[in-house]
C-alpha cells in the first residue's frame, strides 16, 4: 500500500514527513512543472504602482522574492496562510496581511471589509479563471506546465504501486493524474481516498464519483489533512 502526496516533498514539514513514512510508503509526485514568466512592460508597471498585492501560493511568493519584489517594496501583501507569510517576511520589507481563513473567499472578504479594491494579484496561469470575476488586475507571474517525462514516470507510478490514499492540492493536478490512472488497465483508482486541500478540488473530484475528504479545519489546513490522513491509514 502507498500514499501518493502531489505535493513537493520539501513543502511538506519534516514532521509529517517521518510520521507518514513511519506507517506506509509515501510518494510525492505534484503532477506539475512551475516556471515564472517575464513580465510584461504594461505587467510591471501595474505591479509598481499597486498598493496592494495578494500572493495565494507558496510559489507565487517565491517567483515575487526571487524576480519581483524590487518593483515594489512598500505595498502591503495580502496572502492565504501562514506559510506563505513566513515564506515572504525574511526576504521582503512589504507589510504582510494573512486571511482570517486559508482559502480565496475568506481573503475576498477580509479586503471587502477593509473596502480594499485596488489590488494587484499574483497568480499563476491555471488559477486566472478562478479569479475572473474578483476585483483589481491579475498578473500571471507562473505558468503550470507538464511534459513527456514526467507522464512516463507518473506512468509507472500507477503501474508499479498500489495507491489507497491520496492528497490532491488543485484540480489541475488531479486531471493529470486522472488521465494517468485511466490508462492503467485497473479500476483501482475508484477506491482511492482522495484528500483535498479546497473545497474546488473536493468538489470537482466528486463528481467523478470518487470519495473525497475535506480539510475539517480552516487554518493549517495542510497540516489537518496530513493529520486526517495519518489516522485513517493507521486504522486501516
Amino acid at each position: 500500500m502507498a500514499i501518493l502526496i502531489t505535493y513537493p516533498k520539501n513543502k511538506v514539514p519534516v514532521y509529517w514527513r517521518i510520521k507518514l513514512e513511519q506507517k506506509d510508503d509515501v510518494i510525492y509526485f505534484p503532477f506539475r512543472i512551475l516556471k515564472a514568466v517575464n513580465l510584461t512592460r504594461e505587467s510591471k508597471e501595474l505591479l509598481q504602482n499597486s498598493k496592494f498585492l495578494a500572493i495565494t501560493s507558496l510559489f507565487g511568493a517565491q517567483v515575487f522574492c526571487d524576480q519581483l519584489k524590487k518593483l515594489n517594496s512598500t505595498a502591503t501583501i495580502y496572502v492565504l496562510s501562514k506559510k506563505i507569510e513566513q515564506s515572504l517576511e525574511k526576504k521582503v520589507t512589504n507589510p504582510i496581511q494573512v486571511a482570517p481563513s486559508e482559502n480565496r473567499k475568506s481573503l475576498l472578504e477580509e479586503l471587502k471589509s477593509k473596502h480594499i479594491t485596488d489590488i494587484c494579484w499574483l497568480i499563476g496561469d491555471k488559477a486566472e479563471k478562478y479569479y475572473s470575476d474578483f476585483w483589481g488586475c491579475k498578473i500571471i507571474v507562473y505558468k503550470n506546465t507538464w511534459d513527456k517525462e514526467h507522464e512516463g514516470k507518473a506512468l509507472k507510478i500507477f503501474m508499479k504501486r498500489h495507491i489507497t490514499s491520496a492528497l490532491v492540492t488543485s484540480i489541475s493536478n488531479f486531471d493529470r493524474m486522472f488521465e494517468i490512472m485511466t490508462r492503467v488497465d485497473s479500476n483501482e483508482y475508484r477506491n482511492i481516498n482522495y484528500y483535498v486541500l479546497g473545497e474546488n478540488t473536493g468538489n470537482y473530484i466528486q463528481k467523478k464519483g470518487l470519495k473525497v475528504i475535506y480539510p475539517d479545519r480552516k487554518k493549517h489546513v495542510l497540516e489537518n489533512v496530513l493529520d486526517n490522513l495519518w489516522h485513517y491509514e493507521r486504522e486501516n
